[in-house]
């Protein structure tokens, strides 16, 4: 801490007082220094004075978490913010300094929970956040090699993680609806090509021959697919917005899909390179639209159709069409599989995924529009309506660069969301 530059303090009362005492000590510290802990101050312009109250054994806490009970406290410098994730309360909460004599002044039965829910519901905010690890913490040898094996996996949210983060971004229902029917049929394509990996390595360590289809060089990671497909659409809306995922992911502290979602919109695999997650993502997004099963050759058919009078927009979309399929190709033949059968019981015109009864409505029903994002359908037939926001990239506002080098209407050509 010292080396760091953090003050510390000493809690003479530890072994008899428990841990409510060190946070006595901590928050008294605190008002000793005026209310303003090192590193606290001012929060996006405005003042905010107070602490988070953070365990050291809860030490894979995300930075994102901490980020945004920040921003969160500065919208409401006098709520006890809560960091939550899948329903439950974790760590470091926020207090702010407004209620510290009434914390300092508690019984501490309960501990700092107890303390807190006694200052009753109107001063506590919950703050939804994309971090498992607020409810982790180490008290025996067996938790701290855990939280070692975790440590490598922090920069890869989970699917769970994946969708706090699209709720916490406010993600519209039709993108929601989009991301989980690309996961489940991302989730597919791994599992088939997994399996016949498997069945092909095992025939070779049991004496026989690996077959022409053992060419992946590891198994894919089912997780990893998920949670990149489900955030891969996480910046729709923005220039080049593959791209803009990518980037917003890695300054999120998810580095470990940045990549993934990055390469989504197109990709090229050459026939010596073994098939990764990117590309199984890639190529799930061009088979699901809004969250409904779609072939290739109709996805890339609608664009061509609509830019036929525009030649190099159409070859544009045709080389995207050609990659496609020729990843499709590469599926099957790894899969052992036509891509029906790996999809099964997934169907053309079918949905890819059904929302929970707590979503219905997230697509609307027949001729409908409900707005960024939602889904309409017609028989068989089912697209995603452009918002706003992303119609306006195709034809970007004065001052603003284009996506591409082509320009913007090329731009809008390329991407399959735009109508």
């Amino acid at each position: 801490a010292a080396r760091l530059g953090g003050a510390t303090v000493h809690n003479p009362v530890w072994r008899e007082g428990g841990m409510f005492s060190s946070v006595r000590a901590g928050l008294e510290a605190v008002v000793g220094r005026g209310g303003q802990p090192a590193g606290f101050g001012r929060v996006d312009g405005g003042a905010g004075a107070g602490a988070l109250l953070l365990p050291v054994d809860a030490a894979l806490v995300r930075p994102l978490t901490v980020r945004l009970l920040l921003e969160r406290a500065a919208v409401h410098p006098d709520r006890v913010l809560l960091p939550v994730f899948g329903g439950q309360w974790g760590h470091p909460p926020l207090l702010p300094l407004s209620v510290f004599s009434i914390v300092l002044a508690d019984s501490g039965e309960g501990g700092l929970r107890g303390a807190l829910h006694r200052l009753g519901p109107q001063a506590l905010e919950e703050v939804g956040v994309p971090d498992r690890f607020i409810l982790r913490d180490m008290d025996t040898p067996e938790d701290y090699r855990a939280a070692c094996a975790d440590w490598s996996t922090r920069e890869v949210p989970t699917p769970q993680e994946a969708r706090a983060l699209l709720g916490g971004r406010a993600v519209p229902p039709g993108g929601i609806a989009h991301a989980e029917g690309v996961a489940a049929v991302a989730v597919r394509l791994a599992d088939a090509l997994n399996a016949a990996h498997d069945m092909a390595v095992q025939g070779d360590i049991s004496g026989g021959q690996p077959g022409p289809r053992a060419w992946l060089d590891r198994d894919l990671d089912s997780e990893l697919t998920e949670s990149a497909a489900l955030l891969h659409d996480i910046a729709k809306g923005q220039p080049r917005h593959e791209a803009a995922g990518g980037a917003l992911l890695r300054e999120l502290g998810f580095s470990g899909v940045a990549d993934i979602v990055s390469a989504h919109r197109d990709t090229t695999l050459a026939d010596g390179q073994p098939l990764t997650e990117r590309e199984v993502v890639y190529f799930a997004d061009k088979l699901v639209r809004c969250h409904t099963v779609v072939d290739v050759e109709s996805r890339f058919g609608e664009k061509l159709a609509q830019w036929r009078h525009d030649p190099d927009a159409a070859s544009a979309i045709e080389g995207r069409m050609r990659r496609a399929l020729a990843l499709r190709a590469r599926i099957e033949r790894e899969a052992g599989r036509p891509l029906a059968d790996i999809l099964h019981p997934l169907s053309v015109g079918q949905p890819a995924w059904e929302p929970d009864a707590g979503e219905a409505g997230l697509c609307a029903g027949p001729g409908t529009h409900t707005g960024a994002g939602s889904c309409t359908a017609a028989g068989q037939a089912v697209s995603c309506t452009a918002s706003a926001s992303e119609s306006s990239q195709t034809h970007p506002s004065p001052g603003t660069a284009p996506d591409s080098a082509p320009g913007p209407v090329r731009q809008a050509a390329e991407d399959e969301s735009l109508p």
